[in-house]
């Protein structure tokens, strides 16, 4: 089990499960583990494994039933079938399942330094002009095929706890989290465009190619801006699927695919 520091165990067990369900290594609809299961996995006791499970109830990624067991709620991650609503699950486990098949591809740091912000990103993290932010841009690939170009930006106080070794082998969005930053909700845009020569070299496309521009603003769990990032895709190697909801506020990313992730 990765290392949780001083967490109580059920709290390491809940975060190990809840990493399965997030990556779609426990598929929805497939029954998690059972109480007495876990308890001779990791040596504790059925308190404990249950106290785990209640908290993946509690987070909403989980449906626990006399008989049946406990099973992953449909949709967590993966397209919605017809006339079923995603407003039962969590924005967070939205954002963080989507990030984290992303995350699951190799990744090339092209730079990472101190910036001032263009106009539109300080807007975005409600920062004041020419105000000074870090700035990450890599590239994801899939099998050796980019297929994601990113530019992140991040508030000074977030970014100077980042590290280029860390931004290689990490997902960013786990490392805002680290700084004490709980994710609660993000604003995300997406358009087209074409891929000017720089951006055609760092995806290996044609330029002029066709790509999917997605800019996305994340906020904490107080509703502060933590992180603004717009990435490029290449259209015929990621796939972004949405399930909207009539008459509520929020529109659920279920699925994010590139290049067979997912």
């Amino acid at each position: 089990m990765t290392q949780q520091g001083d967490l109580p165990r059920y709290q390491q067990i809940f975060l190990l499960l809840r990493e399965k369900i997030l990556t779609g290594q426990v598929p929805s609809g497939a029954r998690i583990t059972s109480e007495a299961e876990l308890s001779k996995e990791f040596g504790v006791s059925r308190i404990t494994s249950r106290r785990a499970l209640s908290e993946l109830e509690r987070a909403g990624l989980v449906t626990r039933e006399r008989g049946r067991g406990t099973r992953v709620r449909e949709n967590i991650i993966g397209d919605s079938a017809p006339g079923e609503a995603a407003g039962n699950v969590p924005m967070t486990s939205r954002i963080l399942g989507q990030s984290r098949i992303i995350g699951q591809s190799e990744v090339r740091l092209l730079g990472f330094s101190r910036q001032p912000a263009p106009a539109h990103v300080n807007q975005a993290l409600a920062l004041e002009p020419q105000s000074d932010v870090y700035v990450v841009e890599r590239v994801r690939s899939s099998k050796g095929d980019p297929f994601c170009h990113l530019v992140t930006y991040v508030p000074i106080e977030i970014g100077r706890t980042f590290s280029p070794a860390a931004l290689e082998s990490r997902m960013l969005i786990d490392l805002i989290q680290e700084t004490g930053r709980t994710i609660g909700s993000a604003e995300q845009t997406v358009g087209a465009t074409i891929a000017d020569a720089i951006l055609a070299g760092h995806l290996d496309v044609q330029r002029g190619a066709p790509i999917l521009h997605v800019a996305r603003t994340v906020y904490d769990a107080d509703g502060v801006p933590v992180e603004y990032f717009e990435a490029s895709f290449r259209p015929d190697k990621f796939r972004l699927s949405m399930s909207l909801e009539h008459g509520g506020t929020t529109a659920g990313l279920h699925r994010a695919t590139a290049a067979g992730i997912g």
